[in-house]
């Protein structure tokens, strides 16, 4: 057993990450406000971290305050990083996004400050994991891509290879227990799709006859296969029709 600090223990995967921890065992820390923590101002980082094993962040921490995408995360990023080695942490590992390091996608502020967040993980003073994942199954109809209404979802033209987000999870937990290594992971599902069409099965999953309309991405490189996992990736599973069946 590992004691284990979830940052963004909150957030949407953070929540799946801790309950997939739990299940193998492990003793959780949560880094997040509602445990006292703030990553922006560096406040309550290093007490949460005593006696912590491992670090996963999935941190989706920003400044609501600032247009700046950018260095909120950086910052977020650096207390968290200084804090995990002055506690003596012994390993860190890091939710990041396919595709990240590609020019194209770094149009997007968000992407770009991931890739540097990157960075600073690589040259930490402990052992670190990038773990870039794909989008996720869940990501249909994420208001990111689609714009839902009563009759119709309009679904951006994204290229992508999803993955379950339970098995990124678990990765991340394995990740934290050392079983894959150090340095830099993709990891993906099997298949290659368009958004609209993972929209079109999933509502036909779940007996939603709501009519799927394809429209533009916000961005060419979304639906150019920039978001495509590279061959060396980590194919998870279950696969997509097997989710399917069981929404």
């Amino acid at each position: 057993m590992l004691k284990i600090a979830v940052a963004g223990a909150t957030g949407a995967m953070g929540k799946v990450i801790v309950e997939k921890a739990e299940a193998a065992g492990h003793d959780i820390v949560k880094i997040c406000r509602s445990e006292g923590v703030d990553l922006l101002a560096g406040e309550g980082i290093l007490e949460q971290l005593d006696g912590v094993d491992a670090v996963i962040d999935a941190s989706q921490v920003g400044d609501p305050a600032s247009d700046d995408l950018i260095t909120p995360i950086l910052d977020d990023a650096k207390n968290l990083i200084d804090a995990a080695e002055k506690a003596g942490v012994h390993r860190l590992v890091m939710l990041s996004i396919n595709g990240v390091e590609k020019p194209q996608l770094q149009e997007f502020p968000f992407y770009k400050a991931r890739f540097e967040q990157e960075q600073l993980v690589q040259k930490a003073e402990l052992e670190s994991v990038v773990v870039r994942s794909v989008q996720w199954f869940e990501f249909v109809l994420n208001p990111a891509g689609s714009e839902v209404s009563d009759d119709e979802v309009k679904a951006q033209n994204w290229a992508i290879q999803p993955a379950p987000m339970g098995a990124v999870a678990d990765f991340l937990v394995e990740a934290a227990e050392g079983k894959h290594g150090e340095g830099l992971i993709t990891v993906a599902g099997g298949e290659r799709l368009t958004l609209p069409e993972l929209t079109e099965r999933y509502l036909a999953a779940t007996n939603d006859s709501r009519k799927v309309t394809t429209v533009d991405a916000v961005l060419p490189a979304l639906a150019d296969g920039s978001l495509y996992a590279p061959v060396d990736a980590i194919i998870l599973e279950p696969t997509l029709e097997q989710w399917l069946r069981q929404q």
